[in-house]
């Protein structure tokens, strides 16, 4: 059912202490597009990444959401298709439409497992659905136009939403039932997910503002900017982190006074990401900056981003969608070099990443098609078998590659047993071509390996040998270093297992002369 807003004034339904209330989804890696009631868009769970793709699913629909983690490993995210629930390993959980896009907005769920999004963006609805079957629960007509944010679960369990431009511009409290706690005129447009203070304080967006507005829905304060204040506000400890239209990023304290600002060369329409002790955003198509607590630049990155709001995991990597909104990024903390990049295709200005419990970075591209990063904590057992090997193993390595398409994904240095096995924990996640080298052999490849945290994965190839100057290739380098070594102890170059260089080591590279590895 729709329920139709009480126009005009503010009105507070005191219902402060309703015991049915309910707050963030508990145990829920990221249940909001700001991650907590600060908008810190952090988290401390999971293993890193390394940029190998666990699993796409396409949901075929036009977006700009992002996506959002359950406390079950559920993701949610809006598109024009509607509400989408996909499962930790890619497969759909439901979809809820009802004729409504949701292309704009990224859900929120509380701890009843009621998942709300902003749908209709032209003219907007806010929808609760089960969050375990995709059921309406009840809707609530907001009006409003462009809507561009997304709903946030305040402290007290109620739902905070802007409801965008003109006849929108204001911000809305909603019960739980689906009834206005209370709403209140911000401008003529009003475009931000707000974040909490812990005194229930609510700081958002507006045209013209940043807004401090009470409980009870009136205005504590007004920090006036130029142009509209979009996107997260950020709130630690006594600063307030947000950015603007007017080419800006500001930190102001909880009175609503100017600590410090950045100037940027275009406007931004991001949010913020922050730890304890750096923020980070980006801006349109140019930077993701990371500064300071106080202001002082640490670095920058160049990479033609818009509006992604980066997220932040537990080692401290930033992920952010560049390159115009086509391009996952992972950058160091420390420098903001890039770890990895990989291509997501269709552009997504305003996809933003979200990371699950285990690690696993989330990221929809602008076709609806929900990108799954893996972390680094599968299991591969990987036998080798190389041609013309007498006797063990022992202390002989092995290079272990793991590759996406055409695309080396990461690659791992591990001593062989000797029976010529390897055992290999913290490995990429997802389906990989894997390449094996023992010693001086050749890379032998074990086609779409599936490789999961939950269930080791075992090669076993074959290998064969004379590669010496590891280049893949068994040419004349190769037969020169074992000329050059010829009746010398040198197990660097030997082929055989004996260490000593002579007739076996020459007879296996010129038996297997002009072979290329896979």
């Amino acid at each position: 059912m729709k329920r139709i807003g009480i126009a005009g004034a503010t009105l507070c339904l005191g219902l402060l202490s309703a015991p049915s209330w309910a707050q963030l989804q508990p145990n829920a890696p990221w249940p909001a597009f700001g991650k907590d009631y600060q908008n810190s868009r952090r988290t401390t769970l999971g293993a890193p990444t390394n940029g190998s793709i666990r699993w796409i699913y396409s949901a075929g629909s036009f977006t700009f959401s992002s996506p959002i983690v359950a406390a079950d490993g559920t993701i949610y995210f809006g598109a024009t298709g509607g509400v989408y629930a996909v499962r930790p390993n890619g497969t759909l959980r439901w979809r809820w439409n009802a004729g409504y896009s949701a292309a704009t907005s990224t859900p929120a769920i509380d701890a009843n497992g009621v998942v709300y999004a902003l749908v209709n963006p032209s003219d907007a609805i806010l929808v609760a659905l089960n969050g375990s079957t995709g059921a309406l629960l009840w809707s609530l007509y907001l009006g409003g136009s462009n809507v561009l944010s997304s709903p946030a679960i305040g402290p007290d369990g109620r739902i905070y939403v802007t409801n965008g431009e003109v006849p929108g511009g204001y911000l809305y409290c909603i019960n739980t039932d689906g009834t206005i706690a209370w709403r209140l005129y911000l401008g003529m447009e009003a475009n931000s997910t707000p974040c909490f203070g812990s005194d229930g304080a609510i700081y958002v967006g507006s045209a013209r503002h940043l807004n401090a507005v009470n409980p009870d829905g009136t205005f504590r304060w007004r920090f006036p900017v130029f142009y509209p204040v979009q996107g997260s506000i950020g709130i630690s400890g006594s600063r307030v982190f947000f950015g603007a239209w007017d080419n800006a990023f500001r930190v102001v304290n909880l009175s609503g006074v100017q600590q410090w600002l950045a100037p940027l060369n275009s406007p931004m329409e991001s949010g913020v990401a922050f730890t304890a002790d750096r923020v980070y955003f980006t801006f349109n198509l140019n930077e993701l900056r990371a500064y300071s607590h106080t202001g002082a630049l640490q670095w920058r990155h160049s990479g033609a981003y818009r509006a992604s709001t980066p997220a932040v995991g537990a080692d401290g990597v930033v992920y952010a969608v560049g390159n115009r909104g086509s391009t996952m990024y992972a950058l160091n903390p420390a420098n903001g070099l890039v770890r990895w990049a990989t291509g997501i295709g269709t552009a997504n200005w305003y996809g933003s990443p979200a990371i699950g419990g285990d690690g696993t970075v989330y990221v929809v591209n602008g076709d609806g098609r929900l990108y799954a990063f893996g972390p680094l904590g599968g299991f591969l057992w990987a036998g080798g078998d190389v041609d013309g090997w007498d006797g063990d193993y022992t202390g002989t390595t092995a290079v272990v590659q793991f590759y996406q398409g055409d695309e080396l994904k990461y690659e791992m240095v591990a001593p062989v047993n000797p029976d010529g096995t390897v055992e290999l924990n913290d490995t990429p996640v997802g389906v990989h071509d894997i390449k094996v080298r023992i010693h001086n052999s050749l890379f032998g490849r074990a086609p779409s390996v599936a490789l999961e945290v939950d269930r080791p994965a075992a090669i076993q190839v074959r290998l064969l040998n004379g590669d010496v100057n590891a280049d893949n290739i068994v040419d004349d380098a190769d037969l020169l270093y074992i000329l050059m070594h010829y009746g010398q102890h040198a197990p660097d170059y030997d082929l055989n297992g004996d260490a000593l260089i002579d007739d076996a080591d020459l007879m296996i590279v010129l038996f297997n002369f002009g072979a290329i590895g896979e």
